[in-house]
């Protein structure tokens, strides 16, 4: 039987369950994409958005857990918000300069009723982790100018982040630092939801 790494968090006493994202939350995602206001399909597209395309869905759930991954937090047995990383690929033009370095882009989604408690946060430490552990030294965030809530959460997360205006949105590079090892986060098996 396949095994996933999952784990509970608890958010303003409510317990969360925070696992990889998996092809079989296509339903799940599609669903959490019908909550999203205008405003959140926005942030997160950057434009607006009236339905997912079914290939979209697919693509944002079938990923490769390396170069690809996202983590969804689910409250019973529906997703509130998913952190995403995907991997430059080594001859991407979007490096700006010939460096070791390996970046990812990272996104994030929060259903509407579940912002501003800290759920991205937590996704996103949890997410860089993982992505440390792969080889991963930076993430590169793309954020509206008016999404207020990303611009501090990148604040919250990295401090010392890059960050540039150009093309109408920032763009912010949040170096990878591996965190102490009391605040790794701690995983159990469970297995595979179908």
């Amino acid at each position: 039987m396949n095994e996933t790494m999952s784990e509970t968090i608890t958010v303003a006493g409510t317990v969360l369950t925070v696992r990889p994202i998996e092809v079989t939350d296509i339903d799940r995602l599609e669903r959490m994409f019908g909550r999203l206001s205008p405003e959140s399909v926005r942030f997160r597209f950057f434009a607006p958005i009236p339905r997912i395309r079914p290939s979209e869905l697919v693509r944002l759930t079938d990923v490769d857990h390396c170069r690809h991954d996202a983590l969804v937090a689910l409250y019973r047995d529906e997703i509130v918000a998913v952190a995403r990383y995907t991997g430059f690929a080594d001859t991407d033009e979007s490096q700006e300069h010939e460096t070791e370095e390996r970046t990812a882009e990272l996104a994030v989604t929060v259903e509407d009723t579940w912002q501003h408690r800290g759920i991205g946060r937590r996704l996103s430490r949890r997410l860089g982790v993982l992505a440390r552990e792969r080889g991963y030294d930076t993430f590169v965030a793309r954020i509206l100018p008016d999404n207020r809530a990303a611009l501090g959460l990148l604040h919250d997360l990295a401090p010392d982040a890059r960050v540039h205006y150009g093309g109408g949105d920032y763009e912010a590079r949040l170096p990878l630092t591996a965190p102490p090892a009391a605040t790794r986060p701690r995983r159990s098996a469970v297995s595979r939801m179908s």
